[in-house]
């Protein structure tokens, strides 16, 4: 994936330089974390330099659980990351059983949410359930460069964070 920061056209208008900036979503950096409380109608903030970051209003959900020691999280990411994951997928064969429990796997807990006018984001019942989030509760959304995770506060502090102060030193060994 390329990181396009911008392209720029010079448009001439009313006889005076005008500077139209389109920002490629591709060039999107979710970095940083928050504590959100999931409100009775299962939102969550979304930050708002994420939300000029991404510049877009739309975000794609799924549950995610790579390490099978741990809980799964929601795993955010603009539309177009989905998109490749969809195609990664579809090269698979349809009469591949594996690829369809892949397929199945991912998506039936998966949903494309929109950000209501104040930035919130709605989380679904299902990825709620399945990732262990309640309404009242606080949660930690994590930025991870081209995507985020929402994790059950709980488990992010008992078990995540404690993974990730291990991996810093790897991390570190990439500058």
């Amino acid at each position: 994936m390329s990181f396009t920061v911008a392209i720029a056209q010079f448009v001439v208008l009313c006889g005076h330089w005008c500077i139209n900036a389109v920002v490629s979503t591709e060039s999107s950096i979710f970095l940083g974390s928050s504590e959100p409380k999931i409100d009775s109608k299962r939102r969550i903030q979304i930050s708002h330099s994420w939300r000029l970051a991404a510049g877009a209003t739309r975000f794609a959900l799924v549950k995610w659980q790579v390490d099978t020691s741990m809980p799964p999280c929601v795993l955010g990411m603009l539309p177009p990351l989905l998109h490749e994951l969809v195609t990664k997928m579809n090269a698979r064969p349809f009469s591949d059983p594996q690829a369809e429990n892949v397929r199945r796997s991912l998506s039936k807990d998966a949903a494309i949410q929109e950000l209501d006018g104040t930035g919130r984001l709605t989380l679904p019942v299902n990825l709620m359930k399945v990732t262990g989030l309640e309404t009242g509760s606080k949660v930690v959304v994590v930025g991870m460069f081209d995507r985020f995770q929402i994790w059950n506060h709980e488990v992010y502090h008992q078990g995540v964070s404690v993974k990730d102060d291990e991996a810093y030193p790897e991390a570190i060994k990439l500058f």
